[in-house]
């Protein structure tokens, strides 16, 4: 059963992960177009959300590692 749950939790975690990845890919995308249109202030907001992003996202990678390893263990 612990496994079962373990399993469930590290697919939603990678799910969670990948999302993040998109949505700071996108906004790489607009930051760039912000930039090239001389906006400079909103693409400086927009990648401050970028660096929030990535933090959220390392975390998350750290969580799903530390899942991995404790399903590891268990088994």
């Amino acid at each position: 059963m612990m496994t079962e749950y373990s399993h469930m939790i590290h697919e939603g975690l990678e799910v969670s992960i990948n999302a993040l990845v998109q949505s700071i890919n996108g906004l790489m995308n607009r930051e760039q177009n912000l930039r090239e249109n001389g906006l400079s202030d909103k693409a400086a907001h927009v990648r401050a959300t970028i660096e929030r992003l990535y933090v959220l996202r390392n975390e998350l990678i750290l969580i799903s590692n530390e899942q991995k390893k404790e399903r590891t263990d268990f088994v």
